[in-house]
């Protein structure tokens, strides 16, 4: 092998390796935020208030609906 195909060997290599390590923490990133949110989801979950009444008319009530949104709010995709 010749000195420019070794740069080209190394360059593809280090470019590959780059890929792989921006794509293996992206998808850390990913899942410790969908964890995130189904933990928010599940501690605070959205029970329809206005269904158990009769009186109550217009659009659907939610239960927890703003300590959900700040459990989410709370949520970050950087695991530390």
């Amino acid at each position: 092998m010749s000195i420019a195909e070794n740069k080209r060997l190394s360059l593809v290599l280090t470019t590959m390796a780059v890929v792989v390590s921006v794509a293996v923490f992206w998808g850390t990133m990913e899942s410790h935020y969908r964890s995130c949110v189904m933990a928010a989801e599940a501690r605070f979950p959205a029970v329809p208030v206005s269904a158990l009444t009769t009186r109550a008319t217009g659009p659907l009530k939610l239960s927890f609906v703003v300590e959900r949104e700040r459990a989410v709010n709370s949520c970050g995709r950087l695991p530390f």
